[in-house]
């Protein structure tokens, strides 16, 4: 939510190194941590200065092999 540049190219560098090495699978463990990551993927996503990094994010969810069971908890069906 930083209005600094810089701040959120780090912050949004940072997020996806951690799912690099972390992993999806660890990381969206619960619906609620799925949630607000595939939330905050798609606002940087949005974002002019941070869309690469949204994509990649976006990218590893959509290629992740629970994806579905992912998607279906987080986000609600009216929605998907």
């Amino acid at each position: 939510r930083s209005r600094h540049v810089q701040v959120r190219k780090c912050a949004a560098k940072l997020l996806l190194s951690l799912m690099e090495k972390t992993g999806v699978t660890k990381l969206a463990g619960t619906a609620a941590r799925a949630g607000r990551l595939i939330h905050m993927a798609v606002k940087l996503m949005q974002d002019k200065d941070t869309r690469h990094y949204g994509c990649e994010m976006i990218q590893m969810l959509m290629t992740h092999q629970k994806r579905n069971r992912l998607l279906e908890q987080s986000v609600s069906t009216r929605d998907l």
